[in-house]
């Protein structure tokens, strides 16, 4: 599996244990799922999209550190 993805899992963690009750983080293997990943534009890995009220309203592509990335999704939540 990609070795960015890995590196962040634990980053979404840290991400959902810090920004717990505002946001949830859910992970799909665009492997097992091709649709899903075809569906949101999703064409690199790994790549965050976040919904808004059942919405996508950005994506994020490529690792970020969870500093960084706590700051921007503050931004939209």
């Amino acid at each position: 599996w990609c070795g960015p993805c890995q590196m962040m899992a634990p980053i979404l963690e840290q991400v959902g244990a810090h920004l717990r009750g505002r946001l949830q983080v859910i992970k799909i293997d665009t492997d097992r799922y091709p649709g899903i990943a075809s569906q949101y534009g999703i064409q690199a890995l790994p790549t965050l999209v976040l919904f808004k009220k059942g919405q996508p309203v950005d994506h994020i592509e490529g690792a970020m550190q969870a500093p960084q990335l706590i700051q921007h999704l503050q931004t939209l939540i």
